[in-house]
């Protein structure tokens, strides 16, 4: 990754977490659904459900966790 990817990623992530995070999640009808900070159900195809997804399903299979929540990135 260069610098200028690096900067171009951090900067992105951190307009995230100021705009949305923290994030709740919980399984509904086996379907994650997530909440960003001000409730909105965040579409499947949003950046951050790809973001999050996979760290929520390792929560699911590795601790039997079925909602929380994440503060940051």
């Amino acid at each position: 990754m260069t610098k200028k990817e690096f900067k171009d990623w951090k900067e992105k992530y951190k307009y995230y977490e100021e705009k949305y995070y923290p994030i709740t999640w919980e399984i509904n009808d086996g379907q994650i659904e997530i909440h960003c900070k001000d409730g909105k159900l965040l579409p499947l195809d949003h950046d951050l459900y790809s973001i999050e997804a996979s760290f929520i399903q390792d929560q699911i299979k590795d601790y039997g966790y079925y909602s929380g929540e994440i503060c940051c990135i």
